[in-house]
């Protein structure tokens, strides 16, 4: 029980540091463009700490699930030479797109880590590992051998040949191997085991593990960027669905189900903790893109509409826009918050694929 409950705190300060970061965003660019700042706080609700530095008041809250950047003259006419109101166009738009700007940055920060310590950049046709009782074992197949040739046919030493080579074995029939170890080249017959996959098909195996390589620093900094573009695409892909066909409703969470996700797949591995804070970040920027009114994206419209127009919508009725997209905000994390709750035995389940 005691377990749980720490997953579940380190879950929450996982969540509140990302969107620590996004206000971070906001206010680290503002200051930059001159705009002052009213309060800077981690969490929300009972101020727990507090203290003030060239003008901001800096506050630590009750509740660790993110936090907020008041800009002076944020949501008023304000006659002070550093108000949000007074400053140009173009700052408050740089100002605004900061927040989700820094969750792109963390999580392609995030990706680069989990490429490097974590994921495969290639695979080799070499043996790193025999299991026991398996056809390699019984073929004579040991650690450190590099198969060079299936059945006459050379294989390359990466993972096209690596491919190649257990698409042979799913052939099931016996395999002429050419094998170079210690600097002899012998040749090994092996005949791959049945076995029953996850899918209830026949496959075969030979029972050895390969040779991988992780990628290198350099090498993961185009690959993490690939890596955010491709998983963007599955986001709208997603997102268009749920819209237009309205697949997905019944998986959505909130912040409880988010918490409970992470406290589950952190418990099971905690080297996901990377995986998360990428796919949640990257999440994060992008839903405060979107034109809707109250998230930043709403905001960037109005001011992207002042830059055309040269000059601003009626604060009462952008306000007015913001609020009615507030209150929505606010109904569907009421709806999201009871259905998490009710649906947390489910989602434990989901997550431990049960």
């Amino acid at each position: 029980m005691l377990n749980s409950i720490l997953y579940i705190l380190l879950a929450i300060v996982i969540l509140g540091v990302i969107i620590v970061c996004h206000e971070f965003g906001h206010f680290i660019v503002g200051r930059l463009c001159g705009i002052g700042v009213v309060e800077f706080s981690v969490g929300f609700g009972p101020k727990i700490l507090g203290w003030k530095h060239k003008g901001t008041q800096f506050s630590l809250r009750a509740i660790p699930l993110g936090g907020f950047c008041k800009f002076v003259g944020e949501d008023e006419n304000n006659s002070a030479p550093d108000a949000m109101n007074n400053a140009s166009v173009w700052k408050r738009i740089l100002t605004v797109f900061a927040g989700p700007a820094m969750n792109f940055v963390l999580a392609f920060l995030t990706g680069i880590v989990v490429l490097c310590m974590f994921s495969t950049a290639d695979v080799y046709p070499e043996i790193r590992q025999v299991v026991d009782a398996s056809a390699a074992q019984e073929a004579g197949l040991l650690p450190g051998d590099e198969i060079t040739a299936v059945n006459g046919e050379a294989i390359a030493h990466n993972a096209s040949g690596t491919q190649a080579l257990r698409e042979a074995v799913q052939t099931g029939e016996t395999l002429a191997l050419t094998v170079s170890r210690g600097g002899e080249t012998l040749s090994i017959d092996v005949s791959p085991k049945a076995i029953q996959a996850e899918d209830g098909a026949q496959a075969y195996q030979l029972g050895v593990t390969f040779a991988t390589r992780n990628y290198g620093f350099f090498e993961a900094i185009p690959a993490s960027g690939k890596m955010m573009v491709n998983v963007t695409e599955q986001m709208f892909t997603t997102l268009k669905n749920l819209i237009f066909h309205g697949t997905g409703a019944d998986e959505m969470t909130g912040t409880v189900g988010t918490v409970v996700v992470i406290s589950e797949v952190v418990q099971r591995d905690s080297s996901m903790i990377w995986d998360i804070i990428f796919l949640i970040s990257l999440n994060l920027g992008i839903m405060n893109l979107l034109p809707i009114p109250a998230l930043d994206g709403g905001r960037l419209v109005f001011l992207i509409v002042e830059a055309i127009r040269r000059k601003p919508v009626p604060p009462e009725k952008e306000g007015m826009v913001h609020l009615i997209g507030f209150a929505l905000i606010l109904i569907l994390f009421v709806v999201l918050t009871w259905h998490d709750i009710t649906n947390i035995p489910n989602l434990i389940k989901i997550v431990g694929g049960n």
